[in-house]
């Protein structure tokens, strides 16, 4: 990563920063993994599309996540983007249960992750770059399986999880 010094310019402060980043609308998905002794998900909204040749994604994740080892050890990871009537299971996996899949209807995907039941669509990928900055890493992974239903995704706004709504007026 290329680091710039620009002279005379400082940072936003943390509150500064949490107060933009609440107005960025975003799918609500559950990043899962697993390796031979546990399977994991963590919820998230940091999930952005890369490139699609090769097809590719990218996913933030904190250091501190269960979910971390486990991708930076095995190379995969699942990003299930949830549907519109999930929110408890957002909920489930944002509260870090001990064994968070034991109540929670999954299959396993060809990477070995959870795919969750119900989800509005799901991305599988290997793991073909990372960067760590400050307390994360992003992880862009090659997205080797991939599957898109017709419902609706759950959305996450000003902390609260919200639907699609209408369609905005035309200007």
């Amino acid at each position: 990563m290329i680091e710039r010094n620009q002279i005379g310019l400082t940072e936003v402060s943390g509150d500064e920063f949490k107060l933009v980043m609440r107005r960025f609308a975003a799918s609500v998905n559950v990043i899962t993994s697993a390796d031979r002794q546990k399977k994991n998900g963590m919820t998230a909204t940091a999930v952005c599309s890369v490139s699609s040749d090769p097809p590719s994604a990218l996913i933030v994740v904190n250091k501190s996540n269960r979910s971390h080892p486990i991708i930076t050890e095995t190379g995969a990871f699942a990003v299930n983007v949830l549907s519109s009537d999930q929110k408890h299971v957002a909920s489930h996996f944002a509260s870090r249960a001990p064994d968070p899949f034991a109540k929670i209807d999954h299959s396993i995907g060809k990477t070995g992750c959870p795919i969750i039941a119900g989800a509005d669509a799901y991305i599988e990928c290997t793991v073909i770059n990372q960067t760590d900055v400050g307390t994360h890493t992003i992880f862009v992974g090659k997205i080797v399986a991939a599957h898109a239903s017709s419902g609706e995704p759950l959305l996450y706004h000003e902390g609260r999880y919200v639907g699609i709504g209408s369609e905005a007026s035309p200007q």
